[in-house]
């Protein structure tokens, strides 16, 4: 057994349960394969038969295709036993419906292709609106942290000043440990910070042409060819403003006590 077969052989026991599902536009019932993920696999050759076209001649194309880089080869129970078939992931039916000449299909079935295409199409363009504006609420924020925390050092120290004549050897202990600590923690969140607005920077951008009456063509802007913020990035940026949100509370309480001893203080000499 060669790798691609053992590779093969592990996903197949992934399968935890065959049902069927109901297809949208086209009104056919066909199987569905549930991985323990929770993943759907559709059998290329349900799919072949519901639009009457011939496996056996597209299936060879279509795996020279990037379209087949999400298929995978699964056990499906018929009526005859467990055959092993081709299955693409549900998610590449739209892309899927797109790798064959739609003039080998009935007509009802073009009428079907065409609304679903018209409705992916939709979702399509509805998905990357919302990736485009979560993009551009990342971005805002990663400026406006850069911006606030520019020249965090040298506003630290110069806060912390009035305080070294008037503490207490403890106290001034706490006050340097947590100034270290917060310099430590903005330095980390900044190189974050600044990885993710470099790595935006290097990523491919498409022109916004808007034509006039004419056909004249203007430049009105740019936009990130994959408006996309990796979700570890982001994951691990909240991770570290969490424990700087800390050390903001922790420096709240400190000049709360702070400010309160020194009330104190000047109303124990009135």
């Amino acid at each position: 057994m060669n790798a691609e077969e053992d590779s093969r052989s592990g996903k197949q026991r992934q399968v935890i349960h065959q049902t069927t599902m109901m297809l949208p536009y086209f009104d056919e019932e066909v199987p569905a394969l549930y991985l323990a993920d929770d993943t759907a696999y559709l059998p290329v050759r349900a799919l072949c038969r519901m639009l009457g076209l011939r496996p056996e001649t597209h299936i060879p194309r279509w795996r020279k295709l990037v379209l087949w880089a999400s298929a995978r080869k699964l056990p499906l129970q018929t009526a005859r036993g467990q055959r092993i078939v081709w299955c693409l992931h549900r998610g590449a039916l739209p892309f899927w419906c797109a790798c064959f000449n739609w003039s080998l299909v009935a007509p009802l079935r073009r009428e079907q292709l065409r609304q679903a295409a018209d409705a992916w199409h939709e979702d399509v363009a509805q998905a990357h609106r919302l990736l485009l504006e979560c993009y551009r609420s990342w971005r805002r924020f990663l400026f406006t942290f850069l911006n606030a925390y520019s020249d965090a050092e040298t506003w630290l120290d110069r806060w912390a000043l009035p305080f070294t004549y008037s503490l207490d050897a403890a106290a001034s202990l706490h006050l340097d440990q947590l100034l270290s600590q917060g310099k430590t923690l903005i330095n980390e969140v900044t190189a974050q910070v600044r990885k993710m607005v470099q790595e935006q920077a290097m990523a491919p951008v498409v022109d916004m042409i808007a034509l006039d009456a004419d056909g004249a063509g203007t430049e009105i802007g740019m936009l990130p060819l994959f408006p996309v913020v990796p979700r570890e990035d982001c994951e691990q940026l909240l991770l570290s403003l969490r424990r700087l949100v800390q050390w903001h509370q922790e420096m709240a309480g400190l000049i709360g006590n702070l400010k309160h001893s020194q009330n104190g203080d000047q109303s124990g000499e009135v």
